[in-house]
């Protein structure tokens, strides 16, 4: 009987509640004060036994809210480990096999020593370039530099703005300490290693077949994860 009368009255209380809503607003408070309370909520979300968000979705999340915290110094490639290029290098099989073998794209450019950072090598220009060239002449000019003690959102917002991928990085002395890529910074906000074998984005034939390569992919690992039927 209750939950006739209820169902019979609702049509009526939905209109009260309408009428309320348009002439006295009400706002209800989240809960959430600080991103600290965000980052908790998305750890219970985790535990829910009806969640819907995948792992992988939660941690991106989670990464996205607290990366920007990390200093320069927690991931950047420390000096000992640059690979470093001299400005009077000359460019042929011997320097594109050095640089090759390192696994990165850009290179730090240095003058007479290493601590005069003069520019950056991009792999792609030594690609293009004539054999028997020098560096110098076909690397970019310009250098950035940030603090090891700045945060990866600090350096986020500068990659944006100079729109440059790779900085120096230096402390209180003035003294070259190591390089972040834009790479190393959104690797923490992705929460993994960017690590994508596809890298034909100059081939339209290429990137049309991606999706379907990739959809391919997944429904063969769907196939062979599936759990087996036990009568």
């Amino acid at each position: 009987a209750i939950a006739w009368l209820l169902n019979y009255l609702h049509p009526l209380f939905d209109r009260i509640t309408t009428f309320i809503k348009r002439h006295r607003p009400v706002t209800f408070h989240t809960g959430l004060y600080d991103r600290e309370d965000l980052v908790e909520l998305m750890e219970i979300q985790r535990t829910l036994p009806d969640n819907r968000m995948s792992p992988a979705e939660l941690d991106l999340v989670m990464h996205a809210l607290t990366f920007g915290e990390v200093l320069v110094q927690a991931v950047m490639v420390p000096r000992r480990a640059v690979v470093m290029v001299a400005a009077t290098d000359v460019v042929g099989p011997i320097l594109m096999s050095e640089v090759h073998k390192s696994g990165h794209s850009r290179f730090p450019v240095y003058g007479t020593t290493k601590d005069q950072v003069v520019g950056t090598l991009y792999l792609r220009d030594m690609l293009d370039a004539k054999q028997g060239g020098r560096v110098n002449d076909i690397a970019k000019k310009d250098v950035y530099y940030v603090h090891e003690d700045e945060t990866l959102f600090q350096v986020l917002h500068a990659f944006i703005k100079t729109k440059h991928h790779l900085f120096i990085v230096v402390n209180s002395f003035e003294e070259f300490v190591g390089v972040i890529t834009i790479e190393d910074v959104l690797e923490q906000v992705i929460g993994r290693k960017i690590e994508d074998e596809f890298d034909r984005y100059d081939d339209i034939r290429a990137v049309a077949g991606l999706h379907a390569k990739r959809e391919h992919a997944r429904h063969k690992a769907g196939l062979e994860t599936e759990p087996e039927v036990v009568e």
